[in-house]
């Protein structure tokens, strides 16, 4: 069981970058289409990838979640 239930730890990345961006985590998942901000610039989500192996977020988290976005 996940020691933080209600919470994802979430990747974002620059769409075509394999280099992460920045990483949150998060009550919420973003879903495509979705606008967010990061220091003052406006993106766009591309895409929301769910990593749900049993480890990928070390048991603290639901899942890990790897999100492309766009400048806006």
């Amino acid at each position: 069981m996940p020691l933080f239930q209600n919470h994802f730890a979430i990747n974002f990345y620059h769409k075509g970058v394999s280099k992460q961006f920045a990483r949150r985590i998060l009550s919420q998942v973003p879903r495509a289409g979705e606008k967010l901000v990061f220091n003052r610039t406006r993106y766009s989500v591309d895409s929301v990838e769910w990593c749900l192996d049993d480890d990928a977020t070390n048991h603290e988290y639901q899942a890990l979640i790897n999100v492309e976005i766009i400048e806006a």
